[in-house]
């Protein structure tokens, strides 16, 4: 049923944007000059393989990492950076387990019915992030052929655009193919959003804390050992142009790798 998952919510775009690789134009500079120190955001740290859009050139990171920080350089104001341009925005980011916590702004500032029409391959399409298995899912259906899953909660969407009677349950394991038991969508309309995998859902109006508090995202394949760059005594780098990591060292040197080269 994937598959007509797909079809029937194709209808339904208007909360679809692409947290994808769009390398910026003249990236064909030289991957040199300006320092890629750690910057910091919101509370957060920046570094390889993330940038911050705007304060350090786009040659600190790779382009799916980019980060847009809209507080002050005093950190006055509390909204958490987005990522890429999307409507994701960033909690937090360890380095140590290449992961990032994040939450959807468009499914906050809205009611439940809002993730009725949510569709997370479409905003990581070309993306090196990936949503983190050890997620738990909210799983919303309607229409169904039987009974909603076990333990689902009636969500209201009359007025809204695709609205009706949607069922909200919560799945301990979240699946980027879709929900595990494929029998709980079985002839149903249905939309899958990740949570946090310690969150329990007790009633329709625990909604707004789920998706606050965000989910994970992990990374894998990022071009270049920043580590032993950074234990080189080299910066990271990355050009956007030729596709490929780059360590700057002292002297104005760029290497592939370490500075001990």
């Amino acid at each position: 049923m994937a598959g007509g998952m797909w079809e029937r919510r194709s209808r339904t775009s208007g909360m679809r944007e692409r947290c994808s690789a769009h390398p910026a134009r003249g990236t064909g500079a030289p991957v040199v000059g300006e320092s890629c120190a750690p910057a910091a955001c919101g509370g957060l740290t920046i570094k390889y393989p993330f940038w911050l859009r705007g304060r350090q050139p786009a040659y600190c990171g790779h382009p799916t990492f980019a980060v847009t920080c809209d507080d002050d350089p005093t950190g006055a104001t509390a909204t958490p950076p987005s990522l890429n341009g999307s409507y994701l925005r960033v909690l937090a980011i360890h380095y140590g387990n290449s992961s990032v916590m994040a939450f959807h702004a468009n499914l906050v500032d809205s009611s439940a019915c809002a993730a009725t029409r949510f569709n997370m391959s479409s905003i990581l399409v070309l993306s090196l992030l990936a949503v983190s298995r050890a997620n738990s899912e909210l799983l919303f259906s309607a229409n169904c052929s039987r009974t909603p899953p076990t333990g689902s909660l009636p969500v209201n969407c009359t007025g809204f655009s695709g609205g009706g009677e949607w069922f909200m349950s919560l799945n301990r394991m979240y699946d980027p193919g879709g929900p595990k038991r494929a029998v709980d969508t079985v002839g149903c309309l249905y939309s899958v959003v990740p949570v946090l995998p310690w969150s329990e859902l007790r009633s329709a109006g625990d909604y707004a804390g789920f998706v606050r508090r965000g989910f994970l995202l992990e990374w894998a394949a990022v071009p270049g050992d920043c580590a032993a760059c950074n234990g080189s005594g080299g910066e990271c780098r990355y050009d956007a142009g030729a596709m490929a990591f780059g360590c700057f060292c002292p002297g104005g040197r760029l290497q592939p790798a370490t500075c001990g080269e």
